[in-house]
């Protein structure tokens, strides 16, 4: 008996010992924990927590002791938490539940619990784990996806739509909706080779795009297409492959655009175009026929030469008149076909300037917003920094993949690359449709120095340095000029011809390395005044100038001093009718051999229609050009 009491208490001393090793090692991982554990009593006071709780919402032991823990839910949070606290007295199972607590500084984090009842201690025990990052995450992920719905919805012009990986219609806006004529309810769920001709259907047209945009990432084509009420629209569609970080394929976005009118417009103007080449090419025949005719007149005369001596000089001075009507005939018609040329021209110009302007604002526009939205992305990920300087090894891995600090460093000077970008392609297409002016086909009040701007612009490639020519100065002395009264996209053409030609005589001076005639800089001045009742523009360079036959031959149709290729001889001969003919004006040249060339244009401030009496002050003459300015 004394032997099995001994054994008894040695098994109990066992017992109790390894218990207490059980406790101990408790109260290690309770210590240890990554997440905040707390112990709770039926009377809502904390009982027992462990350090990460202090950690983690800053408060003291003593101080979570002293208070019930719903004091540290916030208000709005509190009956939901005791909601969820009364079901544990009818359920075994854990209960798991999302709330805000009160931090030692006043903020709130999000915390996701987990709660069991011990009935035999009447205690709650919870483990609560900090999930505000990713609560904030799942938030702007929510208003990222809601501005990219709302830019959707906001374009009307555009059918913008996605597609499963199967290509079955997932989201429709207003602008597909507008174009192709299905309400969202009636698409969503269909394949979208409905908006395609039956040919191309039975071609497999509608899968072969899916597979090379699925295989190329991208893929664009114009084609017909078809509404709900079977009409039939040319379109332009973008199909692009939507792919997931893990590169699944997750589907397909296709934005369509209806290019009905533009391509009518481009047959329209072939049609034109092809219209008025047959129509040159009947009157070269005819021209040619006239001139055979007219050889074969001479040819008689001259046989009758010997019988007609009489006659001799009256038929000399006849045969020199039809030449030189001939010529005429020759030089007209080339200048027709120029100034169709150009009218087109800048037709084309002005439309191709004012489609630009469209994205480019949009682009421009939206930089701003961007460089806000980057800026506050990295005020947020500083943030991160500075709280959580305790990365991940993965997230230490990812920022020297990416090379944060560089990455930090270049976007903003890339947003403001893109920005100067989009200025000077604005500046560009404000030049263009300046220099067009396809709609001023009448006289107007305008600014010379705008035209004179405007065709600089377009020429600043060109004066730039290049391969054996250094870059071109302009030096621009512009007087203080009123309105002028004239054709301004004539007057363009004009300055762009000179502007070209100084240009020209200066690279081929550089080319030429003549180092006698060789300016120390190629310079172009430009300068404006007031003479009278007369504006005066000069375009002078510093090249090698010309001689006094060139110069007296400038203005001759088909005079060119450029070699085969570079010049057909029209440029001045249409400038001197511009300037003299339309605008009652003069053109000279001044020029030297070895002392470069000037142009002077003077043109009359007024029309004949506009031009002042001697009575009429000067506020009458500004109200007028303000008047046709308006």
């Amino acid at each position: 008996m004394a032997t099995e009491g001994k054994e008894s208490a040695i098994v109990e001393n066992r017992s109790l010992k390894a218990e207490q090793n059980l406790r101990c090692a408790s109260d290690k991982f309770f210590a240890l924990s990554l997440d905040m554990l707390f112990v709770v009593g039926l009377d809502g006071y904390i009982k027992q927590l462990n350090p990460m709780s202090e950690k983690t919402l800053g408060f003291t032991t003593k101080e979570f002791l002293s208070l019930p823990l719903l004091e540290f839910v916030h208000p709005q949070d509190r009956e939901f938490t005791l909601a969820q606290f009364e079901k544990l007295e009818n359920i075994t199972e854990t209960v798991s539940f999302e709330n805000r607590c009160r931090c030692k500084d006043g903020s709130y984090k999000w915390l996701l619990w987990n709660a069991t009842l011990s009935q035999e201690e009447q205690l709650i025990y919870l483990v609560a784990r900090d999930i505000t990052a990713s609560k904030q995450e799942k938030q702007a992920l929510q208003e990222t996806e809601e501005r990219y719905r709302l830019l959707v919805e906001s374009v009307k012009d555009y059918a913008i739509y996605m597609l499963d990986p199967q290509g079955h219609v997932i989201s429709w806006n207003p602008g597909a909706e507008r174009l192709k004529r299905y309400r969202a309810e009636e698409i969503i769920g269909k394949h979208f080779s409905c908006f395609y001709l039956s040919e191309d259907i039975k071609q497999g047209k509608p899968e072969q795009e899916l597979r090379v945009a699925q295989a190329e990432g991208r893929y664009e084509d114009e084609g017909w297409r078809v509404r709900k009420d079977g009409s039939r629209f040319l379109a332009n569609a973008v199909v692009t492959a939507l792919r997931g970080k893990d590169g699944q394929l997750r589907g397909f976005a296709k934005v369509t655009r209806d290019i009905t009118e533009r391509k009518l417009a481009q047959e329209a103007l072939q049609q034109a175009n092809d219209e008025l080449e047959k129509r040159v090419e009947e009157r070269t025949a005819e021209l040619t026929q006239a001139n055979a005719l007219l050889r074969q007149e001479i040819d008689v005369r001259k046989r009758t030469e010997v019988a007609l001596r009489q006659s001799k000089a009256h038929l000399k001075e006849q045969a020199k008149q039809l030449e030189e009507a001939l010529h005429e005939l020759h030089s007209t018609q080339a200048q027709l076909i120029q100034k169709e040329k150009m009218s087109s021209l800048g037709q084309l110009v002005a439309g191709i300037a004012h489609e630009i302007n469209n994205p480019v604002s949009f682009i421009y526009c939206n930089l701003d917003y961007a460089n806000r939205y980057v800026q506050d992305l990295l005020h947020l990920l500083r943030l991160y920094q500075q709280n959580f300087p305790q990365s991940t090894p993965e997230i230490v891995e990812a920022e020297s993949a990416i090379d944060l600090d560089f990455l930090v460093a270049d976007i903003t000077k890339l947003l403001s690359s893109m920005k100067r970008g989009a200025k000077r392609i604005h500046e560009i297409v404000l030049s263009l449709r300046n220099f067009a002016r396809h709609d001023e086909a009448e006289m107007k009040f305008v600014n010379i120095h705008e035209g004179i701007d405007s065709t600089l612009s377009l020429l600043q490639n060109r004066l730039k340095a290049t391969e054996g020519c250094p870059p071109i100065q302009v030096i621009q002395a512009y007087g203080d000029l009123p309105l002028v009264e004239c054709y301004p996209g004539l007057l363009n053409q004009v300055f762009m011809n000179l502007f070209a030609n100084a240009i020209d005589a200066l690279e081929e001076l550089e080319r030429s390395k003549v180092d006698t005639l060789s300016p120390s800089h190629p310079t172009i001045i430009i300068r404006t005044e007031v003479v009278g009742q007369r504006v005066r523009i000069s375009v002078a360079d510093n090249g090698p100038g010309m001689t006094e036959e060139v110069r007296r031959r400038l203005y001759d149709p088909f005079f060119t001093t450029k070699s085969v290729g570079q010049g057909i001889g029209l440029g001045l001969s249409i400038c001197y009718q511009i300037v003299v003919e339309k605008h009652r004006g003069q053109l000279n040249c001044i020029s030297q051999p070895g002392k470069g060339a000037e142009f002077v244009i003077e043109i009359p401030v007024f029309a004949r229609s506009t031009q002042p009496t001697s009575f009429q002050s000067k506020t009458e003459v500004s109200s007028q050009q303000q008047l046709a300015l308006n």
